[in-house]
């Protein structure tokens, strides 16, 4: 225990040391850097506002977009970009979420490495080319991935959740598209979505590693120069709370069932956030030790593993219980979640728990904010989802200050036992059938 005090003080200490630095570009683009010394390396993400909620109607876009930077320039073949990052020992990749598309590099400081990585990286961000062949490459591998969902129990009732929860909203589909949406994407579909929104007034750019601000700013200048200002995108609209609840049953071969149930939930801005952020970790979002491990794991052997939480998106994620358990104790694992769920709302946790669970997260937040990329990682949600720049210096505060009363208000303000989608994938039993019609 005594360690572990020294522990989180040290790691406090450090994270009280790291300072954000923030500007904006000429163009527009919103920048965010935080200078940390030891390590010869630079972490860059450039975070667009041009994922799949960017869509429109032809699902799939923006994750194809996204992925096939990289794969031609004006200047440079893929071959050559590959084997020019390589050269350098730089580390290049793309990856699109729902809310936010994302363009990373590492690469070492030292002048002669950076100035060719900073350059190929500026290239294929700015001077994207699409080509025909990369594209019918894209679209093959994102048909296996369509094939290999549905053969996945744990896929198919995560796409139907979403589809149930986000219905009417752009967070609705699946990021990566249907066979009939990919079907009828074209390389102009893409530059068009690539002008639209990768411009500098849409982009928000990380910066982590041991350089001057100076030189900071100076990369920054560098990327985003090289790209049209443009507009910011427009917002989507929130998700709306569900009006109804939703018992959804999926019919699978399969030995095991997958249960779903949840609701709508919250985005980073809501001003429950911390409550509902320890709350949650309490109930079901630690592991072993949650609340919800103990009752269905520990007491009932009903599932290996049981898990809550929140997917914090820009209009309003969502709060979920997961569990996979056999065919025939799907009904009584329902019963049990949903009973855990109601008491933690009717009644308040005990003095132990709360400071159990403040102290489990403190010391886990200080360990996550000690490397180059997990920092990277919270300056990119900082800056995109327009979060204080004190988010990391004072989460700790905040979460020392949260009473087992708040967490109780925050998840009765939230939470509609009587509109929960209650989603099942697996092979039920005759007898259940009705409870899932």
């Amino acid at each position: 225990m005594k360690f572990l005090i020294i522990l989180l003080l040290l790691t406090t200490q450090v994270q009280a040391k790291l300072s954000i630095m923030h500007w904006t570009t000429p163009e527009g683009a919103k920048v965010l850097f935080a200078q940390t010394q030891g390590l010869p390396m630079l972490d860059i993400a450039l975070n667009f506002d041009a994922a799949s909620s960017k869509d429109g109607a032809k699902f799939g876009l923006a994750t194809l977009t996204n992925s096939l930077l990289g794969t031609a320039s004006k200047y440079h073949s893929q071959e050559q970009i590959i084997e020019l990052f390589e050269s350098v020992g730089a580390q290049f990749s793309t990856h699109s979420l729902k809310d936010m598309a994302i363009v990373s590099l590492r690469t070492l400081t030292r002048q002669d490495n950076l100035q060719v990585a900073l350059s190929i990286l500026t290239e294929v961000v700015t001077q994207p080319v699409f080509k025909h062949k990369y594209l019918n490459r894209e679209k093959k591998q994102t048909l296996h991935s369509i094939k290999a969902i549905k053969q996945s129990p744990a896929s198919i009732a995560s796409l139907a959740f979403d589809k149930a929860v986000f219905a009417g909203h752009p967070y609705e589909h699946t990021k990566i598209g249907t066979e009939a949406s990919l079907a009828n994407i074209s390389t102009l579909d893409l530059a068009q979505h690539y002008q639209t929104y990768y411009v500098a007034k849409n982009l928000t750019i990380a910066l982590v590693g041991d350089i001057s601000k100076t030189k900071a700013k100076q990369i920054a200048r560098q990327i985003s120069h090289g790209l049209n200002s443009g507009k910011k995108a427009q917002s989507n609209p929130s998700v709306e709370r569900l009006k109804k609840s939703q018992n959804i049953h999926i019919e699978f071969p399969s030995k095991q069932t997958h249960l779903l149930i949840g609701q709508t939930g919250i985005n980073r801005a809501h001003p429950d956030y911390y409550s509902l952020y320890l709350g949650n970790h309490i109930f079901g979002g630690s592991g072993l030790t949650s609340i919800l491990s103990d009752e269905i794991r520990e007491q009932k052997g009903l599932a290996y593993s049981v898990v809550s939480y929140f997917t914090k998106m820009k209009s309003n994620g969502f709060f979920l219980v997961k569990l996979q358990t056999k065919n025939n104790q799907v009904n009584q694992a329902q019963k049990i979640a949903i009973k855990t769920l109601k008491n933690f709302l009717n009644y308040p946790i005990n003095n132990q728990q709360l400071q159990d669970g403040k102290a489990n997260i403190i010391g886990g937040f200080t360990l996550e904010t000690a490397s180059n990329a997990s920092i990277l990682t919270y300056l990119s949600i900082i800056g995109f989802y327009d979060l204080s720049f004190d988010y990391l210096s004072g989460f700790t505060d905040k979460v020392k200050n949260i009473s087992a009363k708040d967490i109780q208000m925050a998840f009765i303000r939230l939470i509609d036992m009587n509109k929960l989608i209650i989603l099942s994938v697996g092979q039920v039993q005759q007898e259940n059938h009705n409870e899932y019609k």
